[in-house]
């Protein structure tokens, strides 16, 4: 199926500020937003023919946008950590140390990197989103049981991880790898 550019619009101006506002929330930069909005409905035009009609438009499009600011954290810890190494070799090692908030944020990042696509958006909905393990299992595609062994699995490892009880690794998780809603 091919977009039309009034279906575009149509779907920019329906969507885009709860898109924007969903993507602010999880680069935490306006500008970066803005651009994952872009992006989105860049990959919307480019990928229609994907669309299935079992779900709405602003289900498919909040799995893409979400899949694009993860994946924009992830390259943005990816750069953070050259940068440092490269001011290494040039001046010594950094006199400053990171924080334990930035050392948990950094490790629960790592868990989501670690986890395969379904088990992030799983989390991230679940979480972030606060949906219903039901909610999570339509948005995902996959079945309650199976959402509830990935979020499990999830929590597993962040306890073992963090040394934590369940609530504490999803308190932390909430707080530091998103941070309160704005």
């Amino acid at each position: 199926m091919e977009l039309t550019d009034d279906e575009v619009t149509r779907l920019y101006h329906r969507y885009g500020h709860v898109l924007f506002h969903r993507c602010r929330s999880i680069v935490r930069n306006d500008e970066e937003a803005w651009d994952a909005v872009q992006e989105t409905f860049a990959r919307v035009v480019r990928n229609a023919e994907t669309f299935r009609a079992q779900a709405s438009p602003l289900t498919w499009m909040y799995k893409i946008s979400t899949n694009y600011c993860l994946n924009q954290l992830r390259n943005r810890k990816g750069h953070e950590q050259k940068h440092t190494r490269h001011g290494e070799d040039i001046s010594g090692p950094a006199s400053t140390t990171m924080s334990e908030d930035e050392r948990d944020k950094s490790r629960i990042l790592a868990l989501l990197d670690d986890a395969d696509e379904e088990t992030r958006q799983v989390v991230v909905h679940t979480f972030f989103d606060d949906c219903t393990r039901e909610e999570v299992a339509t948005l995902v595609g996959l079945s309650v049981p199976t959402v509830r062994k990935r979020l499990n699995t999830f929590l597993d490892r962040a306890r073992r991880e963090f040394g934590l009880a369940v609530s504490a690794a999803l308190v932390l998780f909430t707080a530091l790898s998103f941070g309160s809603h704005p």
